[in-house]
């Protein structure tokens, strides 16, 4: 059964591809009728407890989240800002190998903020559906066939969907990708992520803890409720240990990895794990396809920052359709379009991904005169006012925004 055609047709309904949608939407008026987002089910009604996949969005970040109808509607009791940031090595977060950042020093009330992504995506999902936005649920991909004049998407429950340009935002198993050939680097980690909340002895004072260890690092992420969002890079086995042992166990373990820095920390929801790597796709398009967020790359989570570079993909996208969509008689599957997209964001997202995997191997690499280099180099950068200016600014989310 062919339905109604459209313009663009978005595989996968999370954080990038409503973005997307909502942004696009809010940049081109009228234009939201003509987009369908297709996922297997809509987002589960967001409970009182915050959700345990928690992303740490820079200022860039919200403000773009703002513009897509989002952030506004976030409740402040759901909003955990940092204000400070305190990356340490093993000396300690007042070591000599230690780095601060603060948001006095960039002019903001705050470096970023923890919010859920289920939430997010909740909200976003409303804002699209309220702006006119079709979505087509309950059922996945099938077949995919591309010419010249436009995409036609075959369901696994017999409907056929056409449009001029198919979004592919349906995360690092793509299946978009896979269907048109795209290849792609991989870089395994043999890691484990791990993540939980816990209510720590002490407060978490508004700051974002992240030590480096040699199994991997740890991060303590503030939440408005007074607890922290635990990401811990685990060796494999290790993680499975952790996963399989009682709540206190994983707390006393939680509490040396982090060298007691906000005393003892105990879980207060399971915890759960997922594999860890990193990839990049050579092309993010094909004939009337393009790829945005985890199904065009992915980086080590160590820094936070592969949501955010999924919400600037679908910014650059959204703003280059929008600005070319203008023109009379403009193609929105025009292949010009699609590679600017792809020369504006390709190189922030290698330049990350590439930064991400190099601190990875100097913290985590199993080298110590490494790790012991890159240590001295956290509080020589910290002693360094106008790096350390930089790298904060691009921490924030001020540096590489295309």
């Amino acid at each position: 059964m062919t339905q109604q055609p459209a313009d663009f047709l978005v595989l996968g309904g999370g954080l990038v591809g409503l973005a997307f949608a909502n942004l696009l939407a809010a940049r081109l008026p009228g234009v939201a009728e003509r987009i369908v987002v297709v996922d297997r089910a809509a987002p589960a009604p967001v409970t009182g407890d915050v959700g345990l996949r928690v992303s740490a969005w820079s200022a860039a970040s919200t403000a773009l989240l703002n513009e897509a109808g989002a952030w506004q509607q976030v409740p402040a009791s759901r909003q955990g800002a940092y204000r400070r940031m305190v990356v340490w090595r093993e000396s300690g977060p007042e070591g000599r190998d230690s780095i601060h950042f603060d948001a006095a020093e960039q002019g903001l009330p705050a470096l970023g903020h923890i919010v859920e992504n289920d939430l997010l995506r909740a909200l976003l999902w409303e804002q699209a559906s309220q702006a006119g936005v079709r979505f087509e649920v309950g059922a996945g991909p099938r077949q995919l066939q591309q010419d010249d004049s436009g995409v036609e998407l075959e369901l696994d429950d017999g409907r056929v969907l056409t449009a001029s340009l198919l979004i592919g935002a349906d995360g690092q198993s793509s299946w978009t990708r896979q269907a048109v050939g795209l290849t792609r680097r991989e870089w395994p980690y043999h890691q484990q992520g791990l993540v939980t909340h816990a209510q720590p002895a002490q407060e978490h004072q508004q700051t974002a803890w992240q030590r480096f260890m040699p199994g991997g690092p740890l991060a303590l992420l503030p939440l408005a409720d007074g607890r922290v969002s635990v990401v811990w890079s685990c060796p494999v086995q290790a993680a499975t240990k952790l996963l399989a042992g009682s709540q206190a166990e994983l707390g006393a373990a939680l509490t040396r990895a982090s060298g007691g820095v906000l005393g003892e920390l105990h879980p207060t929801v399971s915890a759960r794990g997922f594999p860890l790597m990193a990839s990049h796709t050579h092309t993010y398009a094909a004939e009337r396809v393009v790829l945005i967020g985890d199904a065009a790359h992915q980086v080590h989570p160590l820094a936070g920052l592969g949501a955010n570079l999924g919400l600037k993909d679908a910014d650059v996208l959204a703003g280059e359709l929008a600005a070319f969509l203008r023109q009379p008689a403009a193609d929105p599957g025009d292949r010009k379009v699609l590679r600017r997209y792809e020369r504006a964001r390709k190189g922030d997202n290698l330049a990350t991904l590439t930064t991400m995997d190099l601190l990875h191997r100097a913290f985590s690499g199993g080298q110590p005169e490494l790790a012991s280099l890159a240590g001295s180099g956290l509080g020589l950068v910290d002693r360094l006012p106008v790096v350390k200016r930089a790298l904060a600014t691009y921490a924030v989310g001020g540096g590489s925004r295309s």
